[in-house]
């Protein structure tokens, strides 16, 4: 009895193998930006959030597809990497004005010193102390 060849349209986990790439593809691309200098880094926050819609959908389809294995633990796992990429990104598109301000006075800090006082400014413009009035 000849034995049926196996063709690539038989192996339904083969084209879900395009969605995941193309969500590591948007990581990968997030996380490079990610240790650019500002403010090119923010480049990456569109990536990132293109990587999580490409998760969440990698990750249902992995889910429905029965075969699919180690799938189902790695499209979450990216999409979550995706996730805190974008928070950190978005803190910072935030808080830019700071954040370059902390990145200008980290240049051209050359002692430890300087450097705690450049930490210390950036903590005071974000999150500020409340202000004592005297009566």
């Amino acid at each position: 009895m000849p034995s049926k060849p196996h063709s690539s349209n038989s192996d339904p986990v083969r084209p879900l193998f395009r969605w995941v790439w193309a969500t590591v593809l948007f990581m990968i691309v997030a996380f490079l930006t990610s240790l650019a200098i500002l403010p090119w880094r923010l480049i990456g926050l569109p990536f990132a959030v293109v990587g999580i819609v490409l998760g969440c959908i990698t990750t249902w389809k992995a889910f429905r597809t029965p075969g699919s294995g180690i799938l189902k633990f790695g499209a979450p796992l990216a999409t979550i990497s995706c996730g805190l990429f974008t928070i950190v990104l978005a803190g910072q598109a935030f808080f830019l004005s700071p954040s370059l301000e902390y990145q200008e006075c980290m240049d051209g800090a050359l002692t430890l010193r300087s450097q705690q006082a450049c930490k210390t400014t950036l903590q005071n413009h974000i999150i500020p102390t409340p202000t004592r009035r005297t009566p």
